[in-house]
């Protein structure tokens, strides 16, 4: 497990069931015009002590155009249900994942679904909450719970 980052294009972004319908075709057409990203198709797994495999992925790559890439920290950019998503990306990989999610016309989507954009680098590296616009600061917090916490 790790955190990710998802660039996701979907018809409602609420809705954390759908998935995004960015095909393979269209992932592999993006990664063929972009100099900086390496088309692997998957990563060798090195299991110390017992084996090296290679891991068989349509659509992965590495993002060898990153300014403190080094062979052993290369990012990667991992193609799956319609998503193309990364773990534990820097700034540098967040800044990479918005402009192809521009290019594809997505979105940058974190696993606690928040948001990236431009405005990410502006506000204090702080993402986009989608909820923040229905919270109302001067309202106090109703209690809809019929019994105390204690009593479930």
């Amino acid at each position: 497990m790790g955190y990710e980052l998802h660039i996701v294009r979907q018809t409602d972004y609420e809705d954390g069931e759908e998935e995004s319908n960015i095909s393979l075709d269209e992932w592999l057409s993006y990664v063929s015009t972009d100099k900086e990203l390496e088309l692997t198709n998957g990563y060798e797994m090195n299991i110390p002590g017992i084996e090296t495999t290679w891991q068989d992925i349509p659509g992965f790559c590495n993002w060898v155009g990153h300014p403190r890439s080094d062979a052993d920290t290369i990012p990667w950019f991992d193609f799956g249900s319609g998503c193309i998503s990364t773990k534990y990306p820097d700034s540098d990989t967040i800044k990479k994942m918005i402009n192809i999610s521009i290019a594809l016309n997505a979105k940058v989507r974190g696993d606690d679904f928040e948001y990236y954009d431009e405005t990410y680098f502006t506000n204090g590296g702080h993402p986009i909450i989608e909820q923040q616009a229905d919270i109302n600061i001067d309202k106090p917090i109703e209690n809809n719970f019929k019994k105390p916490w204690w009593k479930f």
